[in-house]
């Protein structure tokens, strides 16, 4: 498998690259209290602070991760790869994506649910990133995937996105424009390349409506999610909505997929609650043979007749599959691993591991093994991983609410998949 590409030719430029990133942000942006000023600078400069977030963060995310950049809820036995394949199945599905379609995904990463999406749907998709390390590795990903006729990747700000008025038939942006400025302008950028009628998917970094902005560790979660993910300024999910509507999409579809099973950990609270004896009748009915039926037949069991099963002393127990929060990998729970590959994922994430790499790299810089500034990205992908799993314990953040927009207009043949 070729390498991924290198951003750092020379000495000395890792350093360079993860100054450029820290220097948007003060000593005390991870903190409750962030200066209004900080803030609105950062919103200025959305695009540079991206792309040198994403210069060092993109091999970390995808050697420590997924080539899929995004979060998931889980059903029970779900491994992390089939639990992001089935996220962008469905939401692939919710959109109405049919073959023959051309699809925009804003804000593509390294391509991963591209590719996933062109090959599951049959449609045509393209990618834009501020980032050209992204587009190469995209390219390259796509390459040995056999994709290249189905996903291209562009490098590109969003905000102003190089494509002439209805161009695709849809699009769809996967925990990506949360590093706009502003979502208006960027949901009403999106809508302006779609054709009359088109579907826009959207899965969005929001505040849930538990967000407490007088609440000083609510907020402190906020800065902190902003100072590790390169984000401006993070929204509620009512501001998100309002954004969609004020573009011009009617909302067909609006939900918050972290917590699509939820429903487990209910049923788990249920089951702890109900230890309680009971005396059932089991609705199973057992068949029997008759004496009646039998005298006045020639074959007995001709004429089967049926009966309730006996009583039970207690009712059988039910064992509700285990919930696993979406955040759980970022926990370091190893425990909800389902497979040896998902326990080394997740245990590298955990507390412990990270505390040991960090002392080494920290060595290792010191005598001229490590590049400068291996640390600083260390710190500020630890910002990242923990501030989102604080966020959703606290349940005051969610990676992916779901929205699917339509834009205004008739829909063409075309865009219904008739091509």
């Amino acid at each position: 498998m070729t390498p991924p590409p290198k951003v750092a030719q020379k000495k000395g430029d890792f350093a360079k690259i993860v100054g450029t990133y820290t220097s948007h942000f003060g000593k005390n942006d991870d903190q409750a209290t962030v200066a209004d000023d900080r803030r609105k600078k950062r919103q200025a400069n959305a695009a540079d602070l991206a792309d040198s977030y994403y210069n060092f963060a993109s091999a970390a995310y995808e050697n420590g991760w997924s080539t899929h950049f995004h979060y998931t809820p889980f059903a029970p036995n779900d491994t992390i790869q089939s639990a992001m394949t089935f996220y962008e199945h469905r939401f692939a599905m919710l959109m109405g994506l049919k073959a023959g379609m051309k699809v925009l995904d804003v804000g593509c990463g390294i391509g991963g649910p591209a590719r996933e999406i062109a090959k599951f749907i049959g449609c045509e998709v393209v990618g834009i990133t501020i980032n050209q390390y992204q587009v190469d590795r995209a390219i390259q990903l796509t390459a040995q995937g056999g994709l290249s006729d189905k996903c291209t990747f562009i490098k590109g700000n969003f905000l102003h996105l190089p494509f002439a008025s209805s161009t695709f038939d849809a699009a769809y942006a996967i925990e990506a424009t949360v590093h706009a400025p502003s979502l208006l302008a960027v949901y009403t950028g999106i809508a302006r390349v779609l054709k009359p009628g088109a579907i826009f998917g959207l899965s969005e970094w929001v505040m849930t409506p538990q967000f407490d902005l007088s609440n000083p560790n609510h907020v402190s979660i906020r800065n902190r999610l902003e100072r590790g993910n390169a984000l401006p300024n993070v929204h509620t999910s009512e501001q998100a909505r309002a954004a969609m509507r004020g573009a011009g999409f009617e909302i067909l579809h609006d939900e918050d997929y972290a917590n699509h099973f939820a429903h487990l950990a209910r049923a788990n609270t249920r089951g702890k609650e109900d230890k309680d004896e009971a005396t059932l009748q089991s609705p199973a009915l057992i068949p029997f043979l008759s004496r009646l039926s039998s005298s006045s037949s020639t074959s007995p069991s001709s004429s089967p007749d049926f009966q309730t099963a006996p009583w039970l002393s207690k009712p059988m127990p039910l064992h509700a599959p285990a919930h696993r929060p979406w955040y759980w990998p970022l926990g370091g729970e190893t425990h909800h691993a389902t497979t040896w590959g998902d326990w080394f994922t997740v245990w590298k994430m955990s507390m412990w591991p990270r505390r040991i790499c960090y002392a080494v790299l920290w060595v290792f810089e010191r005598v001229g093994i490590a590049e400068n500034g291996v640390c600083d990205a260390m710190t500020t992908l630890a910002y990242c991983v923990d501030s989102a799993a604080e966020g959703g314990r606290e349940g005051i953040f969610t990676p992916c609410w779901w929205f699917i927009g339509r834009k205004a207009g008739e829909v063409s043949q075309h865009q219904h998949g008739v091509g």
